[in-house]
């Protein structure tokens, strides 16, 4: 979605850490293989092999603005919807992402938030269409 603000080595490291958010729950979902891969294409980056870095570096380095980290989260958030849900272990694993980013707990719950309502709101988006809708009158 905000991968075009960042530069090459920006867009690397984080699908570095995309990577080690489809992982952290241990399963990996068809809807996960596919939001990775619309990241690679976003990012204009060929997909990586199994051999690839799995270290992103100096996130305060990588990421120096607080618009720039907030955009990792978001990013890593809508990852791990991408499978339906927010695991546990994908929250807890992109909770110690913002902390390496120094985001403040505050900061932390707003992106939070509005990564639970933008995926309710994607998840309606896609049924649209597919099942009779109630009239708006009704």
């Amino acid at each position: 979605m905000f991968l075009n603000e960042f530069s090459h080595d920006q867009r690397s490291a984080f699908l570095v850490l995309a990577r080690q958010i489809i992982d952290a729950d241990d399963r990996l979902t068809l809807p996960e293989v596919e939001s990775l891969d619309r990241l690679y294409a976003e990012s204009g980056l060929a997909a990586e092999h199994a051999d690839a870095p799995n270290a992103a570096g100096d996130l305060n380095f990588l990421y120096p603005t607080e618009r720039s980290r907030a955009v990792v989260l978001v990013e890593l958030l809508l990852v791990a919807f991408s499978d339906g849900q927010l695991h546990p272990r994908e929250e807890s694993a992109i909770q110690r992402v913002a902390a390496r980013l120094q985001i403040d707990q505050g900061t932390w719950s707003n992106i939070l938030d509005w990564s639970h309502r933008y995926a309710r709101l994607a998840a309606e988006a896609k049924s649209f269409g597919r099942e009779k809708q109630p009239a708006l009158d009704e």
